[in-house]
């Protein structure tokens, strides 16, 4: 996971799209785009499921990367937790 992550945040920092000021509403509007791209493939067959559904999760890994959340942990934090309910 963390190779992915590291790897994921240099390409797109690389291409520009990620700098020191990148800020949170940024990540977020990117994250909506991603969704609506993958509604549009799910709910209404217009594009590659799958691709957008990687989309989604590479934009969720670049931001813990640029937040420094350790997002292995955090999953699995949820993980345990979601064992509890």
């Amino acid at each position: 996971m963390k190779i992915i992550t590291k790897l994921n945040y240099e390409v797109t920092k690389k291409r520009g799209l990620i700098t020191e000021e990148t800020s949170i509403r940024e990540f977020v509007m990117k994250l909506e785009e991603e969704v609506q791209e993958f509604i549009c493939a799910a709910l209404h067959e217009k594009g590659d499921f799958n691709h957008e559904l990687g989309d989604i999760i590479l934009v969720c890994l670049n931001i813990a990367k640029h937040y420094d959340v350790d997002i292995e942990k955090q999953l699995l934090t949820n993980i345990f937790k979601n064992m509890k309910r």
